[in-house]
């Protein structure tokens, strides 16, 4: 189970690192208003998938720390970037872990709005990054009340069809998360060697 448990972290953190530095990138340089919230969504959509699969305490934050990993490898340097996948991950921890509300949707929109919240004021008033501190106060309520409000709909959306999804998955395929030839594991086991070889000679070629 622990070589099923560190495969499936590294499948789901880069598909999570990759549509951060792919999508995310892509966004960013077009200056696409609140991109965040589509990458909140895919974050919690990927999350979901992996609870599903993986119910330990805790998972969310590690495949948040290793999706953060694949982003620095592949991605300029942007520490309010990373910061905010590991937040998104501690957040939904905390919610699904500690909170356990039975509404799934209920749920989602708590851990965008908590994620958000966060974010904004650690960054602000923690780390005091140069773009958020002139920004001020109003800033941070604007990236809370609005941005976190789109998010919170996004999850109560896709959060519960994403969890009905992958437990229909899972009747079909238990555990395809190992190395093995048959159709659904290796095409895992595939996804996942090339997500993270690719992103790992992006760095050194970058």
């Amino acid at each position: 189970m622990k070589k099923e448990y560190i495969f499936g972290l590294l499948f789901f953190s880069g598909l999570w690192g990759i549509s951060e530095a792919g999508l995310g990138g892509a966004l960013y340089r077009a200056n696409i208003p609140y991109a965040s919230v589509a990458l909140t969504v895919i974050g919690f959509v990927i999350l979901t998938f992996a609870r599903v699969y993986f119910p330990q305490k805790g998972t969310a934050t590690l495949i948040a720390a290793l999706a953060m990993l694949y982003k620095f490898l592949n991605s300029p340097f942007f520490a309010c970037h990373l910061l905010g996948i590991l937040i998104m991950g501690v957040c939904y921890d905390v919610v699904f872990d500690v909170f356990k509300m039975k509404n799934r949707s209920l749920s989602a929109a708590v851990a965008a709005y908590l994620n958000y919240a966060l974010f904004a004021l650690m960054i602000t008033y923690v780390f005091r990054y140069e773009h958020w501190v002139q920004g001020g106060f109003g800033k941070v309520i604007e990236h809370i009340v609005i941005t976190g409000a789109m998010a919170a709909v996004g999850g109560a959306l896709f959060v519960p069809l994403s969890f009905r999804i992958a437990q229909k998955l899972k009747a079909k395929f238990a555990m395809p998360f190992r190395l093995e030839f048959q159709i659904a594991a290796g095409s895992i086991s595939l996804v996942t060697t090339v997500l993270w070889v690719f992103g790992i000679t992006m760095y050194f070629l970058s």
